[in-house]
């Protein structure tokens, strides 16, 4: 595969545009050879790059910016060649000089997975919404047969049928985890989140299983503002809180939310009293539909943390395990702070 790339000089005093090197490789850009006004460069401009660039070169000549890197298309009706250009300013300010590239490929494969991952979201939600409707009356099924044999059926056979009702709730659980994962990808709306009200209506969502599990949940006070999402911050925040109430050990489980401001961040840090994670499985327990072996229960869909990862990642910020041993876990999230 051949790429088209060349250089480009804009001089200040003369108004006049230089794009080289001539031949094939500019020949793409289909741009009248030698020097050009910069005006007559925007005719062939795709219509909504022309603002952006000027925005960037603005930036750039008031020393907002120290380098210039940009995306545009050149060419005319539908025929566009997409173009990276990056440049600096001269050490006396007369001009902007530096490399531009043909990357139309690229974006053609950037543009290839992006449908492909959207796809397989779409396919995964729609299967996994197909299979909560049969497996509730699978369940449903066994658990009317087990009642009607009573005590007639066989040790065996009461086994296989209770057997194929916890495997069809297992599964209902594993999908509506799995539209969970295929949706909660969607592009994040970033508005200002208080911390407080965020765990606050977390607080209210998981109260009964709290209480179920008899667990203090401590919450530090006058949390921070930060940026991002309001539903789906909240639901980060709400499944890191209940994998600790899953993952609780014989001790009356105990878990903190606590947060700071460092910089342009709010540090978040959630710990527990937990079982612990074995060090041989930190590495993977943010992969998704991997699950922490743990022995004499079924099981998990393998999916919280992985959606807790997910989520973050939209959000423009970081998960991270901090430190977990028999005596308990430590999460660390950092996200933007509220501009």
């Amino acid at each position: 595969m051949q790429y088209a790339f060349g250089t480009w000089d804009f001089d200040f005093k003369t108004g006049l545009l230089t794009v080289g090197p001539q031949g094939a490789s500019i020949g793409k850009l289909k741009l009248p050879g030698g020097q050009l006004p910069l005006a007559e460069l925007e005719g062939h401009l795709h219509g909504d790059d022309r603002e952006g660039l000027s925005s960037a070169i603005a930036a750039l000549i008031g020393k907002k910016t120290p380098a210039l890197r940009h995306l545009l298309r050149i060419g005319s009706g539908a025929d566009w060649t997409w173009v990276e250009i990056t440049g600096r300013r001269s050490i006396d300010g007369d001009s902007l000089s530096g490399v531009w590239a043909d990357v139309s490929d690229r974006k053609a494969t950037d543009a290839r997975k992006d449908e492909a991952v959207a796809r397989i979201h779409q396919f995964a939600a729609a299967a996994s919404h197909d299979l909560i409707g049969p497996l509730r009356h699978i369940a449903m099924y066994g658990d009317m047969l087990i009642s009607d044999f009573g005590t007639g059926a066989t040790t065996d056979k009461r086994q296989m049928l209770q057997a194929i009702s916890d495997k069809a709730r297992n599964l209902q659980i594993l999908t509506k985890r799995l539209i969970a994962f295929s949706t909660e990808t969607q592009a994040p709306e970033f508005l200002s989140v208080p911390l407080d009200r965020a765990m606050a209506n977390v607080e209210q969502r998981l109260l009964a299983e709290v209480n179920e599990a008899n667990a203090i949940l401590v919450i530090g006070r006058d949390l921070p503002v930060v940026t991002g999402d309001p539903v789906l911050i909240e639901k980060l925040l709400e499944n890191l809180v209940r994998n600790a109430l899953e993952w609780r050990s014989v001790r009356q489980p105990s878990i903190t939310i606590e947060a700071t401001t460092r910089g342009r961040s709010v540090i978040v840090s959630i710990s527990d009293n937990g079982v612990g994670i074995d060090p041989r499985y930190h590495a993977r327990i943010f992969d998704a539909f991997w699950s922490l072996p743990r022995q004499g229960a079924p099981k998990g869909a393998g999916l919280g943390l992985a959606v807790c990862k997910t989520i973050t990642n939209a959000l423009g910020g970081e998960l991270t395990l901090v430190s977990s041993t028999s005596e308990g876990s430590a999460f660390e999230l950092v996200l933007p702070v509220a501009r």
